[in-house]
């Protein structure tokens, strides 16, 4: 008997794109650092003060730039929760997240469009990783307002999911606007605090994003249970 083992051959065109994302990862890197250290020796060094003062010295191209990658952020995948506390840092606990409420209205119209007119397999390449959370969730007005409220999946999931399900655009927005704007507040609120580490305001924002947490992780761990009850029920009447 011999101990010859069939092996099978890696597939080209997979080596190559795995090659070609590789090389964009290092590609990435490399611009960071360069980004970096053009800036530093610029003198500019980003911190919470610089990031204010750099916004502040815009005018009203701040809040305009500001909605504007809200926009165009579903189609970028742009991490929603950096937006929120940045809006807070540079514009105040009010106004930062005001703008952050409106430009995440503009860019779930965007990303709801976007997955509706493109269509789901199109939309399922596009988003890797949200591709299993679109397809285990019925989306209907409250699950998208809790969803929005809570950081229990990305906000560009939430985005084109609606839009891939057969929810209306009237109550997709409605729900979105009404659960992202106090989720807006929160992580605003802790963003205007950043230049004041250690204060009650501070402290009291920290307690907030705490109890969302919180909040959070009880209903991912109630969604997986009610997952798992029939399971447990199925294999019970089986045996």
């Amino acid at each position: 008997m011999s101990n010859h083992q069939t092996t099978t051959p890696e597939n080209p065109s997979s080596l190559s794109r795995a090659r070609k994302k590789f090389f964009r990862f290092i590609a990435l890197i490399l611009l960071g650092f360069a980004i970096g250290a053009y800036f530093t020796r610029k003198g500019f060094h980003l911190t919470p003060e610089s990031f204010k003062a750099f916004v502040l010295s815009m005018g009203i191209l701040g809040p305009i730039i500001y909605v504007g990658v809200f926009i165009v952020r579903p189609l970028f995948l742009i991490p929603s929760i950096a937006l929120f506390i940045a809006g807070g840092l540079a514009f105040g606990p009010v106004q930062g997240p005001a703008y952050a409420s409106l430009g995440a209205a503009l860019g779930g119209t965007v990303g709801f469009w976007f997955s509706r007119k493109m269509g789901h397999d199109y939309v399922m390449k596009k988003l890797k990783l949200g591709a299993g959370l679109i397809e285990s969730t019925q989306f209907s007005f409250s699950v998208v307002f809790l969803l929005s409220l809570l950081p229990i999946m990305p906000v560009t999931v939430i985005n084109y999911g609606a839009g891939l399900s057969t929810m209306k655009f009237k109550n997709y927005i409605v729900a979105h606007i009404l659960g992202i704007t106090p989720r807006a507040f929160a992580y605003g609120f802790f963003g205007s605090t950043l230049l004041d580490i250690g204060s009650a305001r501070f402290r009291a924002a920290l307690l907030i994003l705490i109890a969302m947490g919180i909040v959070t992780v009880y209903f991912r761990l109630r969604s997986k249970q009610k997952k798992q009850e029939p399971l447990a029920e199925e294999a019970s009447s089986s045996n």
